[in-house]
């Protein structure tokens, strides 16, 4: 079974356009050498495109299924700390995945979004972080993120210089969802 030798931390934050895509593109080729993937994602409940591509791929894409968007946060949390190999706790539901080994990689999408919002502090991601097997490497996406950067060994910042969206061009399906 293939695993890395070492484990870090990425955050892929900021304005512009492309962090879940580029955490997909990570999970895309992670999964390509036979390692083992999970993406949560804290703020979309919606089905999309990419979730058929990842099927087709063995790629597990999780989102919550609890009635509010607190809850929905607190269930993506309690899944991160399953994947990372913590024990699940006494709550359970049909939905959630029981992590029998931690994930190699583990992803949190939108968890800028969550924390924005106060769904999710800074003290859950650190407990995340510390957690993390030193063979997992944990991917944190989302607006917002650079307050807790100094908990990550790589932060890129995608920042938006120019966007159709402002001549008033919608999202177009294939390309934004």
């Amino acid at each position: 079974m293939t695993r890395l030798d070492e484990g870090k931390v990425q955050i892929y934050t900021g304005d512009g356009k492309g962090k879940t895509t580029a955490a997909l593109g990570l999970a895309f080729r992670a999964s390509g050498y036979g390692l083992n993937v999970l993406m949560l994602q804290f703020a979309k409940k919606l089905h999309c495109a990419e979730h058929d591509a990842a099927d087709r791929f063995g790629l597990k894409i999780v989102q919550a299924t609890r009635d509010t968007p607190e809850a929905c946060a607190r269930q993506i949390i309690e899944l991160a700390h399953r994947a990372l190999g913590a024990p699940a706790s006494t709550e359970s539901d049909g939905a959630t995945p029981h992590a029998a080994e931690p994930v190699d990689v583990l992803i949190l999408d939108e968890l800028g979004e969550a924390m924005r919002r106060g769904f999710v502090t800074r003290q859950d991601v650190e407990e995340l972080v510390n957690e993390k097997p030193a063979t997992t490497e944990l991917v944190l996406t989302g607006r917002g993120l650079l307050p807790i950067a100094d908990l990550a060994d790589l932060v890129t910042e995608m920042r938006c210089e120019k966007h159709y969206f402002d001549e008033g061009l919608l999202a177009r399906k294939g390309i934004e969802y």
